[in-house]
Order: structure tokens, then C-alpha cells, then sequence
């Protein structure tokens, strides 16, 4: 649906495949491409979701999505709860876990907590599971890390279980950014992890409730405040809980969200903002084109324009 609404508003569409072929045709095609709209995030790298935007600065392209720097630090979910606190932005208590001298290094009594344990350097749900995500006991804390690490040797992420309701918020655009409507998400078994986000279907409940005014300016502030400091740009969703106070913590941000018109959560806050989803799409190609001046494309098209003899 991305790539036929493209073509519906009067773009010609090339498509670049993510797999072996992917280099020789860029190299072939790339001039003749005016904005490169990504949906492919790589693989086993924590710079994964910053391959794309790092080859159109190298090239000279605008494209849609925040910059590498910013891809690369909200991949890692300690790293940005790092920078979450620096700038005042509320967010969970956690610990992260790399290997075993780590998991013996927690204390009882951050093991005595209840806690959520998923994988600090993935997303989409991955690693998420009502299984073995939340934890009420040291031992099987431990072990959930142990078993984790086998999958996830970036790294385990440990935070604080909260039981209030869960959030999602967003913004449209880069310098005077666009508050989208926030976003309440439920799920049947109470965990938002893989088994939600089907590729068919929305598997999760979205509704737009009226929120208290501090929780919503909380959310704005803190979104405002990240996206100037990190520099998020054009779209990223937000993931927040309230906590037994009611004040919204942040648990991560996506620069990658989904965009799917079926099964994903943002074009929903975008329609309940008044767009359609052809609007929508034009909206992210006009916030990532008015950036086609700035700097970091100007050593990149100097390159491709005057190459070396």
C-alpha cells in the first residue's frame, strides 16, 4: 500500500530491495532518485536502522526519518533512558545485563521488585513475551537473563513493572514539530510484545482517551524536548506507562515506526489528527524536503555532482 499510494500521488516509485542485489543497484540508480523513504531497518548491527539514512547523506539524497545519530541511539533503549533522564524526561528505573558477571552484580533488592525484562537493542515486539517478560522472583529473573542473553547477546534490558495504562504518542515534522493525538493500546494478555503485532492484522486495541492535562503535557514535553536534544525528525512514536502516581514514564521511542495502512498504530494517530493516508505520507515527504539544504547533504551531493577525475 506504501509504494502504490506513492504512485497515486504522482511519485515515480523505485523499489531497492533490502538483499544482495541491493549495493550494485544503488550504485546504478541513485541518481536518479530525488527522496528515499525507508522501511527496511538491517540486520545484526546496532546501526542497523541507520544504513539507509547514513548512504543518503553519503550520496547527497534527502530522505524521510531522523539521522543516523539519532537511529543509533534510540535502538539501544539503556543508551536513551540514559539521555531521558540528563534532559528530565520521566522514565522507568533499570538495570542492563551483557553477561553472567552482570546478572550476579544485581541486588536483592532490585530482584525483589517486579520487573519487565526484554532485550535493550530490539524492537517490534521481539523478545517480548507473556511467558517470561515479567518476573516477581529473583531466581527466575536470573534465568530469564541467562536464557535471554542466548538470543540477545546485545543485551538485557530490566525495568521496573508498572501497572498503569500504556501509551503511545507521536509527532509529525522536524523544527516546530506536530503533536499527534496520544494513543491508549491494549492487549488481550496484558503484555505488548511479538505476539500483537501480527503482519495481517492489528491485533492490539487503539483508542483515544481523554487524558488528564498533566499526562498529555508530560507526554509533549517530553517528546519536544527529545526530539530537539537527539534530533528526531519528520515522524517517531513514543512508548510511555503511567505509573501507581499516574505520571506517564517513557520506555523507548521508534524513529522507525511502522507505516503499514493495515496493521500499524501511527497512521491511526495521524488519521485521528485529520489525515488521510495519502495526506499523511505527503506530510512526511514535506518535512523531510525542507530539509534538503542542510549540511550534511552538501558534502555528499558535491561528491556526486563533481566527482573526482
Amino acid at each position: 500500500r506504501i509504494s502504490k499510494t506513492w504512485s497515486q500521488l504522482g511519485h515515480r516509485v523505485i523499489e531497492l530491495p533490502l538483499d544482495k542485489t541491493f549495493l550494485n543497484r544503488w550504485s546504478n540508480e541513485h541518481h536518479e532518485l530525488d527522496l528515499i523513504h525507508t522501511l527496511v531497518e538491517g540486520w545484526g548491527s546496532l546501526s542497523r536502522e541507520a544504513w539507509i539514512p547514513s548512504l543518503c547523506e553519503l550520496s547527497g539524497i534527502p530522505y524521510i526519518g531522523s539521522h543516523p545519530y539519532a537511529q543509533c541511539v534510540a535502538m539501544r533503549k539503556s543508551t536513551f533512558k540514559i539521555l531521558c533522564r540528563h534532559h528530565g524526561v520521566p522514565t522507568t528505573d533499570f538495570r542492563v545485563v551483557q553477561n553472567e558477571q552482570d546478572i550476579l552484580a544485581l541486588t536483592d533488592a532490585f530482584l525483589r521488585r517486579r520487573l519487565f525484562i526484554k532485550p535493550d537493542c530490539e524492537g517490534s515486539g521481539m523478545g517480548i513475551d507473556v511467558a517470561h517478560s515479567i518476573s516477581e522472583s529473583p531466581e527466575k529473573t536470573r534465568q530469564t537473563c541467562r536464557d535471554m542473553l542466548e538470543e540477545f547477546p546485545d543485551g538485557i534490558i530490566l525495568e521496573e513493572l508498572l501497572e498503569g495504562i500504556e501509551l503511545t504518542s507521536a509527532f509529525l515534522g522536524h523544527a516546530d514539530c506536530e503533536m499527534l493525538p496520544i494513543a491508549q493500546i491494549e492487549v488481550a494478555d496484558g503484555v505488548y510484545g511479538l505476539a500483537n503485532k501480527s503482519k495481517e492484522e492489528m491485533g492490539e486495541k487503539v483508542t483515544f482517551p481523554e487524558l488528564p492535562i498533566t499526562v498529555k503535557e508530560t507526554v509533549e514535553n517530553g517528546m519536544r524536548v527529545l526530539q530537539q536534544r537527539i534530533g528526531l525528525e519528520d515522524f517517531t512514536r513514543f512508548d510511555w506507562k503511567l505509573d501507581d502516581a499516574g505520571t506517564p514514564m517513557l520506555l523507548e521511542a521508534n524513529p522507525l515506526a511502522g507505516l503499514s495502512y493495515y496493521y500499524s498504530v501511527l497512521p491511526r494517530m495521524a488519521a485521528a489528527a485529520g489525515y488521510s493516508y495519502e495526506t499523511f505520507l505527503q506530510r512526511l515527504a514535506q518535512s523531510a524536503m525542507e530539509r534538503c539544504n542542510d549540511r550534511r547533504f552538501w558534502y555528499g551531493r558535491a561528491r556526486v555532482l563533481n566527482p573526482s577525475p
